[in-house]
């Protein structure tokens, strides 16, 4: 199977259900948004192995470092970094309902019906199930992520 994606210029992976295809993924880019036939955790799979990266790993490093243990930021480089947003109700057990987006794309969260609302840089919006505050944890340990990465990767002379 040829590999589609442009890892580089992902915004944000958003699960979605697509009429007689099932769970696919919503690819959002600067320039397009297109579907892939693949779960979410399959296209966070491919994004992982793309950058050379062990999700297991990030979880368990990142998440000792901040103290968390679900929804922890995968931490690709020190300019990219995606945090989990929950997107939508999940249809049946085992389903997806949290979304990646990449933490530089975020333009501004504005609060809607209760509800978070990201705005990216471009232009594109996006609506989420959680609050603001969940939100802006997610963000702020996202931004931690990023800091604590590159203190790991610093070079030393």
């Amino acid at each position: 199977m040829k590999n589609t994606i442009k890892f580089n210029e992902i915004e944000a992976m958003l699960p979605v259900y697509v009429k007689d295809k099932g769970n696919c993924t919503e690819i959002m880019t600067a320039d397009a948004s297109y579907i892939q036939n693949a779960t979410i955790e399959t296209c966070i799979k491919k994004l992982a192995d793309y950058y050379n990266i062990s999700l297991y790993y990030n979880r368990t490093n990142y998440g000792n470092e901040l103290g968390i243990i679900n929804k922890v930021p995968i931490a690709i480089n020190e300019n990219l970094v995606f945090i989990y947003v929950n997107v939508r109700e999940p249809m049946f057990k085992h389903d997806a309902a949290y979304g990646f987006i990449d933490l530089n794309a975020i333009e501004q969260v504005i609060q809607k019906d209760g509800r978070a609302v990201i705005q990216l840089s471009s232009g594109r919006i996006i609506h989420t199930r959680q609050s603001v505050k969940s939100l802006k944890k997610s963000m702020l340990n996202g931004r931690l992520a990023k800091e604590i990465y590159k203190e790991k990767h610093k070079i030393h002379n």
